[in-house]
């Protein structure tokens, strides 16, 4: 079964990725850093896959916190 695009989560929004490409390949350009074809898009999968991951891990932790006792 395909999913449309309304049905996508925001792990895999290409508009989230895509502004992140253009940041990075910014933030290259003004440091003066020449980046090989794709490295940014790369780049921003990995970060906003990091930046998800450590999102849900606080959340683990948080929810985990919660339900101990408090200290």
């Amino acid at each position: 079964m395909t999913t449309s695009s309304t049905e996508r989560s925001a792990i895999h929004s290409l508009t989230l990725r895509s502004a992140a490409a253009i940041a990075i390949a910014a933030a290259a350009n003004q440091l003066g850093v020449t980046l090989p074809e794709g490295a940014a898009q790369e780049l921003a999968a990995a970060a906003v896959d990091l930046i998800i991951t450590l999102g849900l891990v606080g959340v683990a932790v948080g929810r985990t916190r919660a339900r101990g006792p408090l200290v």
